[in-house]
């Protein structure tokens, strides 16, 4: 079909024809396609309830789950950090087994090594038995050292993933309670209902995270930013008093 032709069927067109068309136009930056398929769309009148109650309900959805989509991506990393803490432990004793199981890999073969360039025959001393770890009553004094600082480094360093951990879930939970402690500010202060009822009706399902992430900042003794609460607090009230005023 013609463009030309095209223009002609604009009135025939269903709601979910013209609903596409606009998408494409719109995606390949055909404005002027875009404003025809607009300006020749059918208009009817309505009967509705009150624009000023209405759309405060519409907003309060939209305002909400946008507030969601944002305090969920780090909710999802705060569960993240959950689950490498399940995985800490096990990371610790496998470093554990790596490391000393290198360092006798490294010793019996230096031992061996030591002792055929002496031109020694059979086993060394500090290896008598069939190349396993030597027992605690075989093992030499400078041995014995060396297990010490190998086992206090071992330690050390089986320290830094919780602690990292530890940091990033700090951070990430003063993140995600900063997020809703200025959400809760705004229902308060411009919807006037606690952004718990708020949240009850639009994110019912996610009301559970959000109780568990409350219990979170309790737990850790972590206080809202200041100037974040403030920031979202700030935001989300002029897009109410946007709304207020168009329903007036």
């Amino acid at each position: 079909m013609s463009k030309n032709g095209l223009h002609r069927m604009y009135d025939r067109l269903e709601a979910d024809e013209r609903f596409r068309l606009d998408v494409l136009a719109t995606a390949r930056g055909d404005t002027q396609e875009s404003e025809r398929l607009t300006r020749t769309c059918p208009r009817f009148n309505y009967t509705m309830n009150d624009r000023a109650y209405a759309g405060r309900w519409t907003s309060a959805y939209e305002i909400t789950l946008r507030m969601y989509i944002a305090l969920n991506n780090v909710l999802a990393k705060l569960q993240m950090v959950d689950a490498f803490r399940q995985l800490s432990p096990y990371s610790g004793t496998l470093m554990h087994n790596a490391a000393f199981d290198a360092y006798f890999d490294g010793h019996r073969s230096g031992s061996y090594h030591a002792w055929n360039h002496a031109g020694k025959t059979g086993r060394p001393p500090a290896w008598p038995g069939d190349d396993l770890e030597p027992d605690e009553d075989e093992r030499d004094a400078a041995m014995e050292r060396d297990l010490e600082e190998l086992e206090a480094k071992v330690e050390k360093y089986g320290e830094f993933l919780p602690e990292l951990m530890d940091r990033l879930e700090r951070d990430l939970a003063t993140e995600a309670f900063s997020l809703w402690e200025g959400f809760c500010a705004f229902c308060e202060d411009s919807m006037g209902v606690a952004a718990e009822k708020v949240a009850t009706v639009v994110l019912e399902p996610a009301v559970e995270r959000i109780e568990s992430l409350k219990s979170r900042a309790e737990r850790l003794e972590i206080e809202a930013e200041a100037e974040t609460v403030e920031q979202i607090r700030a935001g989300l009230a002029e897009i109410w008093r946007t709304v207020e005023e168009r329903g007036v």
